[in-house]
């Protein structure tokens, strides 16, 4: 079953008002992107740097 962009984007936005899920992703969810999107296009990319990079940019979450 293929759901619309609008389907998912309603069920997103429910299981947010019901807790279920986070509005903002944690520092953790925010490193993991960083690095594994950054070492893709780099091999010298360290977890570390992307840590400190996280650490270093706003966010909402906090």
């Amino acid at each position: 079953m293929s759901r619309t962009y609008e389907q998912l984007k309603a069920e997103v936005q429910r299981l947010q008002s019901e807790g279920r899920v986070n509005a903002w992703p944690t520092d953790e969810e925010r490193i993991d992107w960083a690095y594994g999107n950054s070492k893709i296009e780099n091999d010298g990319v360290t977890r570390e740097m992307a840590e400190q990079a996280v650490a270093r940019a706003p966010s909402k979450a906090r």
